[in-house]
């Protein structure tokens, strides 16, 4: 008998936490699950399972709980700015309102959201949306050669990096830097259909296409600040990515944790309907960053560590 997780594909910031949820003896089922699952479960008989969300597959093992005696944990991604209405959808909002009621655990990644689940239903686990660090600081390491290899500049470098779409709010961005040029480069690493209409609006811009594997991690450790302007986000996974690597983090105050590190001395806050409070951020943190600096790794920023979270996690699901 093992426990089952579902989730919906191989996503590369929950990595590390399937990576510890198998040693643990959860089994890891990626995609929505074909054939019978009454079957399956029949057959199986987990302790636990683990469900994405508030998802039909949530409703649906709720159902079949007590004729097959698992607990149920929902995986959940809330930002308590969707809690507060800007939210992906009425069905969301309201399954929110019902679901948790019936789940036996929610695994959520802010300590507020968590709070605000534990307040309305008494039940709430909290695991950051965040790398283990000890897998991924020494990577950040070995390719320091290529990070100084591809350096554009010695200014400081502000970056974005996702996907060029309308809810990541890039062109508030560049209109925040169109007055910082001269002081720093920015370098938007990503791609998507926005890409050829950001491209015509910002010369200044160095536009890296979609990165990943050791080009990605290179970046990283060049950027010195990362920027997430997104008007809708539900945990923003690249600023913890910055973080570990040690850079700054200025991010919309629509957008979800993790956020500035320590209390906001590491970031900025900012509310992303225009850009002048986006611009008083940037403007705030370059102060704080010499051109020139060394290309070496830098301090890890991140006010959680994975390690600790996962086994404070692990602790309260065997709990159950």
């Amino acid at each position: 008998m093992s426990d089952l997780l579902y989730t919906n594909g191989p996503v590369p910031y929950r990595e590390d936490l399937f990576r510890v949820f198998r040693e643990a003896g959860v089994e890891v089922r990626f995609g929505v699950p074909s054939g019978n699952l009454r079957s399956e479960w029949e057959q199986e008989r987990p302790k636990r399972v683990f469900v994405p969300e508030f998802s039909s597959l949530a409703l649906t093992a709720l159902r079949c709980r007590k004729r097959f005696g698992f607990k149920v944990i929902s995986l959940c991604d809330d930002s308590m700015d969707m809690i507060r209405g800007n939210d992906f959808g009425w069905k969301h909002r309201l399954a929110r309102r019902v679901v948790p009621r019936y789940l036996d655990g929610i695994i959520l990644h802010s300590p507020d959201v968590r709070q605000w689940y534990l307040s309305s239903f008494g039940k709430g686990f909290f695991m950051p949306i965040i790398a283990d660090e000890r897998r991924v600081r020494p990577e950040l390491e070995r390719v320091l050669p290529l990070s100084r290899q591809i350096r554009p500049t010695d200014k400081p470098i502000v970056a974005f990096v996702g996907r060029f779409v309308g809810l990541k709010n890039i062109p508030t961005l560049l209109r925040a830097f169109e007055p910082l040029r001269d002081r720093a480069q920015l370098v938007l690493i990503g791609d998507g259909p926005e890409r050829q209409a950001l491209e015509s609006t910002a010369p200044h811009a160095l536009f890296t296409g979609f990165l990943s594997g050791d080009e990605r991690l290179a970046w990283y450790n060049l950027i010195d600040i990362l920027v997430l302007p997104s008007t809708q986000e539900a945990y923003g996974a690249v600023t913890g990515e910055a973080l570990m690597a040690g850079a700054r983090v200025i991010v919309s105050r629509k957008a979800g944790p993790p956020g500035p590190g320590r209390g906001g001395e590491d970031g900025c806050l900012f509310g992303p309907a225009g850009e002048k409070g986006l611009a008083a951020c940037l403007e705030k943190v370059l102060e704080t960053i010499p051109c020139g600096r060394p290309v070496t790794l830098r301090e890890n920023l991140l006010p959680y560590r994975f390690e600790t979270c996962i086994q404070d996690l692990l602790k309260e699901i065997n709990s159950l």
